[in-house]
């Protein structure tokens, strides 16, 4: 007798779910196969793509063309279950990387101390490493992390601004001359930093 279906466009897509399902499934065992760190392998890639990057493949199924190397191994997780032994081969590169450099992070944070004394004003010869601002109700604020000569962490927040030898802006790599008020010894992510406030500088 042969088979009546009823909604036949529900059939095939069950069938095609059917299959996905199966592809995946052999896709994870192979993986697995290849890799006794594979769950490792596959958390890190899971965690490493966007909600709003899922939600665009998963309203428009495109765009891969325009996705990192991380994405392109999420979307072969979704649709194969597993990685290739090549992308899986990179992925454990990436988090050995990783975790060297969190380890040099960690052992470079334990040779930061802070510098002079809480309430002491004092001169500081600076490096710029990083610069940002953000706004309040009382305008904006500006964010200058610097580096003594030994490496340590001293950082100013305010509404002032830090300037180069130039008389410009102080940017990522310029050195700086201030007088400044050691105003905390805080910690950062681990690291010792000394927080400076109402900085004159000698241009």
């Amino acid at each position: 007798m042969p088979l009546f279906i009823e909604n036949e466009a529900a059939y095939e897509a069950a069938i095609e779910r059917n299959i996905a399902n199966n592809r995946r499934k052999t896709g994870a065992r192979k993986f697995a196969a290849l890799f006794e760190d594979a769950d490792a392998i596959i958390d890190f890639v899971e965690t490493r793509v966007s909600d709003a990057q899922v939600a665009h493949w998963a309203r428009f199924g495109r765009g891969m063309e325009e996705a990192s190397f991380i994405d392109a191994c999420w979307a072969g997780l979704q649709t194969f279950g597993g990685l290739t032994e090549k992308q899986g081969l990179a992925v454990r590169s990436i988090i050995a990387k990783n975790a060297e450099r969190k380890a040099q992070y960690r052992a470079e944070a334990l040779t930061k101390v802070h510098v002079g004394t809480v309430g002491e004003r004092r001169d500081f010869d600076l490096t710029v490493r990083f610069v940002t601002d953000f706004e309040t109700q009382f305008g904006i604020t500006n964010v200058f992390v610097m580096e003594d000569a030994e490496g340590n962490v001293v950082v100013y927040k305010g509404a002032g601004s830090l300037y180069n030898a130039d008389g410009q802006f102080a940017v990522k790599g310029d050195k700086i001359s201030v007088k400044a008020t050691v105003k905390e010894h805080g910690e950062r992510d681990g690291v010792k930093q000394t927080i400076i406030a109402r900085p004159k500088q000698k241009i």
